[in-house]
């Protein structure tokens, strides 16, 4: 059996924010920080929201409290090119019914799912003139990271 490695919950730092400023999919708001959930693919670091009020398609969603539409959200990953300034040390605190179910999931399930999801994407841009593909392209953060894809 396989050891399984559980999820590293993070902070992004106002430099990483900072940056990518103008990037109107990765989600910033000043009075609001974002917990993520640290993965690493092919030595690339990912930072996958954890969200509330989750409306699009669910196949792209691990859910956390379904009932509210809390979960993790792989169509608003983005990629952290510098760990060290761009990772907090702060400790994020998580809702405990939220936390409860975080538990029993680990890094290769996030790991999976946005993999699939970033396949996906790939596919949407081969026709980016189909309506779903426009919208989808339209509303990643994965279109500011292309090149870790």
């Amino acid at each position: 059996m396989g050891c399984r490695k559980l999820l590293k919950i993070v902070f992004l730092t106002e430099k990483f924010y900072k940056r990518y400023e103008k990037c109107t999919e990765i989600e910033q708001k000043d009075y609001r920080p974002y917990i993520r959930i640290k993965v690493v693919i092919n030595g690339v670091v990912w930072a996958v929201p954890l969200r509330s009020n989750i409306k699009h398609n669910h196949e792209f969603a691990i859910w956390t409290d379904k009932d509210n539409n809390c979960g993790i959200d792989v169509t608003k990953a983005v990629v952290i090119e510098n760990p060290a300034r761009y990772i907090s040390t702060t400790q994020p605190y998580v809702r405990p019914n939220e936390f409860k179910v975080l538990k029993q999931i680990d890094e290769h399930q996030v790991v999976q799912k946005l993999q699939r999801y970033i396949k996906k994407y790939k596919k949407a841009k081969e026709h980016p003139e189909i309506p779903r593909n426009k919208q989808l392209l339209q509303c990643s953060t994965l279109q500011y990271f292309e090149k870790y894809i």
